[in-house]
């Protein structure tokens, strides 16, 4: 899922530049738009947002114009795509002190338009950056990468987390311990390719070799039971995991 915020007091704009963004290599159901109509709902909206891939911010605010709102959110949001649109204004020196991908006028045409937000939509995409995940083992942490996960399941005080077995680097009989309670995890890496096939346990989709109503079979020959209640959002999660990736 990726987060994208826009903010500009003409509300006509903001469905225009929603509708555009569509149009430039980005999914309806795989992208969830924040509104705010002027900076100082931009800065006090997003603070219960814990993140924001791309913000398309207007310069010609009232009170909290682009340059002061895009300063106050980069402090938020150090790594967020930030693009400039305009009416009238031109670039300044002080536009660029938080780096803006683009600075897009509103008089482009349409075609011209879509043409920068297609760019815009691939540097935003190339800077989504994977979660690592944190297990321990005897008292030492250890990162692990995605694609070295089969499963996470519930443990006594956090998760149990199985790792494939092509990881040779990690000699901890395939199992971490991460602190973290499988809800919370699953929060952080549902956008990643991992869905719940049990109340105890969300799987890596990329290592499921085999699937059927009941149960699947992993990447290493594990065989884990699918809970009736999660047969139909993992065979969905599944389905729409394949369909990206390939």
């Amino acid at each position: 899922m990726y987060y994208i915020a826009i903010c500009d007091d003409d509300i006509n704009y903001i469905k225009y530049m929603k509708r555009m963004l569509l149009d430039s290599g980005i999914n309806k159901e795989e992208v969830l738009f924040y509104e705010y109509e002027s900076g100082e709902e931009l800065i006090n909206g997003t603070k219960s947002v814990e993140r924001i891939d791309l913000l398309i911010l207007d310069m010609q605010l009232k009170e909290y114009d682009g340059n002061k709102t895009a300063k106050l959110f980069r402090q938020e949001f150090p790594s967020s795509v930030i693009v400039f649109c305009s009416g009238v204004c031109q670039p300044t020196v002080e536009s660029f002190e938080t780096t803006p991908f683009r600075y897009l006028l509103k008089e482009y045409t349409e075609k011209h338009m879509l043409k920068e937000l297609e760019a815009v939509i691939r540097e935003m995409k190339s800077k989504v950056i994977e979660p690592v995940v944190i297990g321990t083992f005897r008292y030492q942490d250890v990162k692990l990468n995605l694609c070295d996960i089969l499963y996470i399941a519930i443990a006594r005080n956090g998760s149990r987390i199985y790792v494939s077995p092509e990881a040779v680097k990690f000699e901890y009989d395939k199992r971490l311990i991460s602190r973290k309670k499988i809800d919370v995890l699953y929060n952080e890496l549902k956008d990643f390719g991992f869905e719940y096939a049990h109340n105890s346990y969300i799987v890596n989709l990329d290592h499921i070799k085999r699937k059927g109503t009941k149960e699947l079979e992993l990447s290493d020959g594990t065989i884990l039971s699918i809970a009736r209640s999660k047969e139909k959002q993992l065979r969905q999660a599944f389905a729409k995991y394949k369909s990206r990736k390939y």
